[in-house]
């Protein structure tokens, strides 16, 4: 496919990364001019990811005794109606850990 830019290069699979937020993405990259350009597909996925960034709280580790303690903030507590002496497992997935309350 002809760039709609330049109209001289060919549009080219190519996968970046947003330096700002290091979130990754797929688009179609100009063999000439480097223009880039989504389709509608990639650009959806690409704004699933940044929804999913949007809703992600900043926390700090604290020791507690030989482990690691984690505050969760309180709109997350109250919407997961979690409390003190709630039981949740913990599991590894390919982003980091995941806190799952039973």
């Amino acid at each position: 496919m002809k760039c709609p830019h330049c109209k001289q290069g060919i549009l080219e699979k190519y996968t970046g990364v947003m330096e700002e937020d290091g979130i990754s993405y797929e688009a179609l990259r100009c063999s000439q001019c480097g223009e880039e350009i989504m389709t509608m597909p990639q650009l959806k996925e690409l704004a699933k990811k940044y929804r999913k960034l949007r809703k992600a709280k900043e926390v700090t580790f604290a020791q507690w005794g030989n482990s690691l303690a984690v505050r969760i903030p309180n709109d997350v507590v109250q919407e997961y109606k979690l409390a003190s002496g709630k039981r949740a497992v913990l599991t590894k997935d390919k982003q980091g850990i995941r806190i799952i309350p039973e």
